[in-house]
């Protein structure tokens, strides 16, 4: 019932001007790959063949959101799977159930390591598979951007996400989803916009005059030029992508 709560509040009441942010309780395995020249379209059938074989589900795991590069950053596709905690994720009876998935699975993996010339994962926390899975329903187009914070500023950076937000539902758009990297790679935290198309994210709603002004200064900004300023003040990379939903 509070998901639920925290998600209608999240999604649907533009006049709040505190983001009611859900908990990162959960931990998420975010993948990159980058195709093999030729070869994207093969390593996306494959993707939806691992599927379709039950590699996921007799893993004891959830198939992954996989959203396609469209431009930005280098990457071609990421996938983003829940795994609920590491204990979870390693725990040995999985692990087994795993291996024989891969068995099944052996000549598909096979294709599939042939097609990709560069692969990351990260691990971060981030909302219940509930919550996402809400968000991003009916959502055809992403907005990704992925930090790397300064020493030291990685709680600031979140803070900032969790500011922006409440900017954002204020001023009648929507929240975004925060991740908060833990293992993989250098990236600290990331979010993740979804839309119904291009459109619905380049969309900007009319408001009364003052009314992005207050916004920006209720939660927390000095004022609404300065919003992305000091975003660049706490991180020291940013890498910004559009996306596109594989279905």
């Amino acid at each position: 019932m509070l998901r639920i709560i925290f998600t209608l509040l999240f999604l649907a009441l533009p006049g709040l001007t505190k983001a009611h942010e859900p908990p990162r309780d959960t931990l998420w395995m975010t993948t990159t790959l980058r195709a093999a020249p030729g070869e994207l379209k093969a390593l996306i059938s494959d993707l939806k063949a691992l599927e379709k074989q039950g590699f996921y589900s007799h893993g004891d795991r959830i198939a992954p959101l996989i959203m396609r590069h469209s431009q930005g950053d280098q990457w071609d596709l990421m996938l983003l799977e829940p795994i609920g905690s590491y204990a979870e994720f390693f725990a040995p009876e999985r692990l087994k159930s795993e291996g024989r998935n891969t068995f099944e699975s052996a000549e598909t993996l096979g294709n599939m390591e042939g097609r990709i010339t560069y692969k990351d994962e990260l691990f971060a926390y981030g909302p219940s598979p509930e919550f996402v899975a809400a968000y991003t329903k009916g959502a055809g187009f992403f907005h990704i951007e992925m930090f790397d914070a300064l020493p030291g500023m990685n709680n600031k950076l979140l803070e900032q996400r969790e500011m922006e937000n409440a900017y954002l539902v204020a001023t009648k758009r929507r929240g975004n989803l925060i991740f908060d990297g833990d293992m993989g790679t250098n990236v600290d935290s990331f979010t993740i916009g979804a839309y119904k198309d291009l459109a619905a994210f380049a969309a900007r709603p009319d408001l009364a005059e003052g009314a992005s002004l207050k916004a920006a200064k209720d939660a927390g900004f000095e004022d609404d030029n300065s919003i992305g300023f000091y975003l660049r003040t706490l991180i020291s990379a940013h890498h910004d992508t559009l996306a596109n939903r594989v279905k």
